[in-house]
């Protein structure tokens, strides 16, 4: 009797598993590649031959189904299997490549160019490489620098053939301790290229129309906000940091509010709650409201170059929005795998990407806990303060945020801010304005002062609390990077708690319903 209720507690335990087959091929997948991007092809065999074992005893017991067990452990080898092998071929791109050599590199540019110092930096991806010993079909990233003089401006998605000459990414005088040369080589990076000569082909990717509205949409917000306030609205409204001076990142590092800078899942979800209550107020049905605000946020995240976090935002934001518009509820933790699978399938490095690691870690803390967070909120407010409770649940998330991304803040950054969950309390309201009333500025070549001056006031609150904030000594506090195995031990610690106390919380909510 005892070991038969002992199983169904754990069937009950394991039910959101066996419930979520796309959510836990997605995760496995995730996992092996994850695993094969970070450690050494052995640990990671040994590793994902044990996790087979374990989905092998957990099936045998009647806790997962042969079919999650089965999709679990598929998804892992495979995804294991292609970082191992994109590791693999990195390293042998990064010895193999021709260093100080002439080559001629035709591809597309990757990233949204940015301009300073009279050079257009960006990334560009190759489809093939000519050496003087042959010519390379492996497609491969370079960090290209153009002087003004060769090229007046250049669009994301333009396809052009560099002429120029390899070399390997390295300290500089002003970079002397190389931090730049591996933040490079995490991107999978292998070489920069300083072109000669270049030649603009006319078969250019889709994305420059996007590049080009960019542009655009900077130039309107510039010109409506010309101050220093511009600069803080452009960076946060449309990831423009190139005229942020280094006061100004140094203050967001050490608050711990550097995502703000970034376009990520909190710029995509305030933009989806502000058109979903504009289309509701003015009557509009749930089908049209959804459609609307899926078509928002993948402009959004088109114009804005946020990377992986905006596109890891956008797909999610389209799962959530498709499931309101369907009447059905919102499946998050599969919505968030479903995301972290496509961007890895796309690109495998992104996991390589600080920006990749602090999105996903975070959106999954944030869906771990948010049974738990609710259950707090409403039992710590009654009825007359009920008000403070959204209060209460933005300061349970920041301390989560906050915890969730220490590991990854001391790696990157040496640092760990302990000022941050009051940091993202007090610009939360400013940062909505801005981004929703910014963005809809852009889209306007001219605008009265009047609709102007918000949008300046919101900035130049989050500028001046960010600044006042980041003044106290114990603001951040300096750390030495943690291991990888520490920092793995760390978060599976973490997640088996947040997922314990969420599962409490949904227990007792189901016994005061029921």
């Amino acid at each position: 009797m005892q070991s038969a209720a002992l199983q169904r507690r754990w069937r009950k335990r394991f039910h959101a598993v066996n419930g979520r087959p796309l959510a836990t091929f997605c995760g496995g997948y995730l996992m092996g590649a994850a695993a094969g991007v970070t450690f050494s092809p052995l640990p990671v065999i040994q590793g994902c031959l044990l996790l087979t074992a374990s989905g092998w005893l957990l099936w045998r017991n009647r806790l997962l189904s042969a079919t999650t067990a089965l999709l679990g452990v598929l998804a892992l080898w495979l995804g294991a299997t292609q970082g191992i092998r994109y590791t693999q071929q990195d390293d042998l791109l990064w010895y193999t490549l021709p260093r100080d050599e002439a080559v001629v590199a035709t591809g597309v540019v990757l990233t949204e160019p940015t301009r300073k110092a009279g050079t257009w930096r960006f990334v560009f991806h190759t489809e093939s490489v000519a050496t003087a010993h042959g010519t390379v079909r492996t497609p491969v990233r370079l960090w290209v620098h153009i002087p003004e003089t060769l090229v007046d401006t250049v669009f994301a998605g333009e396809h052009l053939r560099l002429e120029g000459r390899l070399r390997l990414p390295s300290a500089t005088p002003t970079d002397p301790d190389a931090s730049f040369a591996r933040y490079l080589r995490r991107q999978g990076i292998s070489r920069t290229l300083r072109p000669y000569h270049i030649q603009r082909l006319p078969q250019s990717h889709w994305t420059v129309l996007f590049s080009r509205l960019r542009r655009m949409l900077i130039r309107n917000l510039r010109l409506h906000l010309p101050t220093r306030e511009g600069h803080i609205a452009a960076a946060i409204v449309l990831n423009d940091r190139v005229n942020l001076d280094d006061a100004v990142r140094e203050s967001f590092r050490r608050t711990g509010t550097v995502h703000i800078l970034s376009p990520s899942g909190t710029h995509v979800s305030m933009l989806a709650v502000a058109v979903w209550a504009i289309c509701r107020f003015i009557n509009l049905s749930r089908r049209v409201s959804a459609l609307a605000v899926i078509s928002v946020i993948w402009l959004f995240a088109g114009v804005a170059a946020g990377g992986d976090p905006s596109f890891r935002a956008a797909v999610m934001g389209t799962l959530v929005a498709g499931a309101a518009a369907l009447q059905r509820e919102g499946d998050l933790p599969t919505s968030l795998a479903l995301a972290g699978f496509l961007i890895v399938l796309l690109d495998t490095g992104a996991l390589r990407d600080p920006s990749f690691q602090f999105s996903f870690t975070l959106v999954a803390a944030i869906v771990a806990s948010a049974g738990w967070i609710s259950t707090i909120t409403t039992g710590a407010t009654n009825d007359r303060l009920r008000p403070l409770r959204g209060t209460v649940a933005i300061v349970c998330l920041s301390l989560i945020c906050t915890l969730a991304s220490a590991p990854l803040t001391a790696l990157y950054y040496g640092q760990m801010s302990l000022i941050a969950p009051i940091a993202n309390l007090v610009i939360a309201v400013p940062v909505q304005v801005l981004t929703c009333a910014g963005l809809a500025a852009a889209c306007l070549p001219r605008l009265p002062d009047v609709f102007s001056a918000p949008i300046a006031m919101s900035a130049w609150m989050v500028d001046k609390s960010v600044r006042l904030l980041a003044l106290p000594a114990w603001a951040s506090v300096t750390v030495s990077a943690p291991s990888q195995w520490s920092i793995m031990v760390f978060y599976a610690l973490f997640f088996v708690l947040l997922l314990t106390l969420n599962a409490r919380a949904a227990r007792r909510k189901r016994g005061v319903t029921g």
